[in-house]
Order: structure tokens, then C-alpha cells, then sequence
């Protein structure tokens, strides 16, 4: 098994999933500052030019979301990731999909938004706050019955949301910090060891 990724939240992902399954794998750090996400090699594996990618026994996957569903359903024979219980297990690949519909979309636009060199486009940066925000409470209404992850046990719908958000609540962002619920789900998630190793990766 190998894995083509950077210090990214989508990357990530990924790293904490190979962790939480105690995976053996072989790393290699895409250096996207230097572009080689575009080489013809990378190309090769993935057309859409984006980590992470995950080479597993011949089959190249690419798309965050992709691998760790392939993870669970290949080598997750205990459901520490993928719950076994089928209406579980469809509602963690739910939360996964709204990871990859909503709240990654509108924090990378957002961060574009704030890292835009000159004027910043104020309009656009609320927006996507409020969406952000909006989204937030979304998740905070999931919490509210009291279950500790947004399937009930642990998932994949956990493992999407936490290197995207961490980052905004490591930041102090009201968004995030406003949503008591929300704010101790991510330390819940930040607590479990894989965690922490994953995202040890590649630094």
C-alpha cells in the first residue's frame, strides 16, 4: 500500500484512517509548492492532479472521500472506522458526503478568499463565513441528542470533518468555538492516538 500525499487537510484524512487501522504503508510527500502534483507520472495516477492517492494492491484511488470508503469496506473487518451495522454504516458515508459537499467546498473558498494577496473581497469572505457558521449548526442540531460522534460511533464522517476544522477551531474561529457541541466533538476526535498520528503526516 502506498500513499502519494501532503500536510493537508484532505491528505489527512486519509493518514489518520491508515493510522486508526493500523495499516502498514509506504509514504511519498507530494510537494505541491513545487507543482509536482502536475507531473506526467502523478497525472498518470490521478488526471484531476490533487492528493491524497491511494495505491492499494494495484487499485489507484483517488478522492479523499473514495479512499477511506475503499478502507473501510477492504480492511476494516471490525468497523473501527466503517460501522457494520448497515443504517450506521450508511449514515457515516452520509456524514462523509456532506464533508465533501459542504463544509470542505466553503472553507477552501473561504481560506482563497482571506489569502487573496491585495484587496480582500469582504462580500465573499462573509458569505462564506455565514455558511460556515451555518453549517456549524447543522452539525451542533446532529450532537444535540447526545450521541458522541456525528453516526453514533466513531467514523469516516468523523475522520472528513476534523483536519478541516481543527484548523478554524485551532484559530479561536467563532464559528466553531460558539458551537459548544461542535467544539468538544473535535476534542473527542483529537484525543484518540491515530488521530494524532495521522496527523503527524508527512511532516
Amino acid at each position: 500500500m502506498h500513499l502519494y500525499t501532503a500536510g493537508t487537510p484532505n491528505g489527512r484524512k486519509v493518514s489518520i484512517a491508515l493510522a486508526e487501522l493500523g495499516l502498514d504503508y509506504e509514504m511519498t510527500w507530494v510537494h505541491l509548492d513545487r507543482e509536482e502534483q502536475k507531473t506526467p507520472e502523478f497525472l498518470a495516477m490521478n488526471p484531476n492532479h490533487k492528493i491524497p492517492v491511494l495505491e492499494d494492491d494495484g487499485h489507484v484511488i483517488w478522492e479523499s472521500g473514495a479512499i477511506l470508503l475503499h478502507l473501510g469496506e477492504r480492511h476494516d473487518s471490525e468497523g473501527i472506522i466503517l460501522p457494520k451495522d448497515p443504517k450506521t454504516r450508511m449514515d457515516a458515508i452520509q456524514y462523509a458526503f456532506f464533508q465533501t459537499g459542504g463544509v470542505g467546498p466553503n472553507l477552501g473558498r473561504l481560506g482563497a478568499a482571506v489569502r487573496k494577496e491585495g484587496e480582500k473581497n469582504i462580500e465573499m469572505i462573509q458569505i462564506f463565513s455565514g455558511e460556515i457558521k451555518r453549517l456549524m449548526g447543522v452539525i451542533d442540531r446532529i450532537l444535540g441528542d447526545g450521541r458522541e460522534y456525528l453516526a453514533g460511533p466513531y467514523s469516516i464522517g468523523d475522520i472528513m470533518h476534523y483536519p478541516w476544522l481543527k484548523v478554524l477551531k485551532d484559530l479561536g474561529a467563532r464559528e466553531i468555538l460558539d458551537f459548544e457541541r461542535v467544539s468538544d466533538w473535535l476534542s473527542r476526535i483529537e484525543a484518540r492516538p491515530a488521530v494524532a498520528k495521522g496527523m503527524a503526516v508527512p511532516e
